[in-house]
């Protein structure tokens, strides 16, 4: 099927969006190849796309030569998918939640998330995505905006330490409703994640569980927070005093490379 007449489908695919679970399908062809563009995938990659929908990510991932996962929740879409992509070898389409789907085997990850759950998949991504060296999401453009926070902003937290620990998050172009079918309100940011072959995923883990625990309640000093995640006053003084972390200080002004030496000494 030429693209044209593929992405003609798409577009009819409208009426069956369901709104509850945030569907808007990408109908613009141009968009869509910029996108799986980013990856640069190779007949070598092993390639995840999250949230497949109708299908205008997995047109250009399937050209590409890459062994394909294609991943939907959605079962009518999936039905036509596996239609789409039958007499495609490399090309596998599952039904399947991406919040509990394996990631380990896959070194690459292209997805338009759904909004309700962005954060949520973002996290497994990070922690679970082992072998990921390159990950081309879509997001709502309010949402980048909270993954990309820098320190001292109200947004930092943990999800943007842990993004930084293991890679580097680059946005690429934003997307505007008239791309999609039903429109949806608000426009979309792609972002690329290369991810940092010297991290560490052990301390990655690590990181995320302490970062979460200090930021449980922002308004506190890191001392307040630490003291009660330790246990122990008298410990998170003298850890505090060894990373040079001021004790009236609050989670969101911290630095990566302070959190990181804090983590050190409490092992």
């Amino acid at each position: 099927m030429d693209e044209k007449e593929y992405f003609n489908i798409i577009s009819e695919y409208k009426l069956l969006a369901k709104h509850e679970v945030g569907q808007n399908f990408l109908a613009d062809p141009s968009v869509a190849n910029k996108i799986v563009g980013l990856a640069n995938l190779a007949s070598s990659d092993k390639v995840l796309e999250i949230g497949s929908g109708a299908g205008s990510l997995s047109y250009f991932i399937a050209r590409s030569g890459a062994s394909a996962t294609l991943i939907d929740i959605d079962p009518g879409l999936v039905t036509k998918l596996q239609g789409d992509f039958s007499e495609n070898p490399n090309v596998k389409v599952e039904q399947a939640n991406a919040l509990k789907y394996d990631l380990s085997s896959f070194n690459k990850i292209i997805g338009n998330l759904p909004y309700y759950i962005t954060s949520s998949l973002i996290e497994r991504l990070l922690l679970n995505g082992s072998s990921l060296s390159e990950a081309v999401l879509m997001v709502q453009k309010e949402a980048y905006v909270r993954l990309a926070a820098k320190v001292g902003s109200k947004d930092y937290g943990p999800l943007p330490i842990l993004l930084a620990y293991l890679g580097t998050a680059k946005k690429e172009f934003d997307v505007y409703p008239a791309s999609f079918v039903p429109a949806p309100h608000v426009s979309s940011t792609v972002f690329t994640i290369s991810f940092d072959k010297k991290a560490d995923g052990v301390t990655a883990a690590r990181l995320y569980k302490l970062t979460s625990a200090l930021f449980l309640h922002r308004r506190k000093t890191v001392l307040n927070n630490l003291s009660f995640y330790l246990g122990d006053s008298a410990k998170a003084k003298e850890v505090l005093s060894l990373s040079h972390i001021k004790e009236n200080e609050r989670p969101e002004d911290i630095s990566l490379q302070s959190y990181l030496s804090l983590l050190s000494l409490l092992n």
